[in-house]
């Protein structure tokens, strides 16, 4: 009986990551923004630099892959997964960039 509450309980921990993980930058940069207190010159360069942290596990990655010269990576072909860090950095500016951008309008209007 308890093994089957468990399982009821874990069913909608996957179908929030897929709603909470493509919304994360925009989640992160709201906060974040609201707590660095980021004005209209500071939204772009606290959203890059959000976005260049994200360039840690992507250079981690491509370290383990240049070291052990793993052609597959977690089940992915190399290339899938360069494309798709390629893509999440920039994505990660935008998304930090616009949950900033809104918490300024929020707290502008708090004002």
């Amino acid at each position: 009986m308890i093994a089957f509450v468990i399982m009821l309980a874990a069913i909608p921990i996957p179908i929030a990551h897929f709603i909470l993980i493509p919304l994360g930058p925009f989640i992160g940069g709201f906060f974040g923004g609201g707590i660095a207190k980021a004005d209209k010159g500071k939204i772009i360069v606290f959203a890059a630099i959000v976005a260049g942290l994200m360039v840690l596990p992507v250079l981690f990655v491509f370290s383990i892959w240049m070291i052990f010269g793993i052609e597959e990576i977690m089940g992915f072909q190399s290339s899938i997964v360069i494309i798709v860090f390629a893509l999440l950095i920039p994505y990660t500016w935008f998304g930090t960039m616009l949950g900033a951008l809104v918490s300024y309008a929020v707290r502008k209007n708090q004002e």
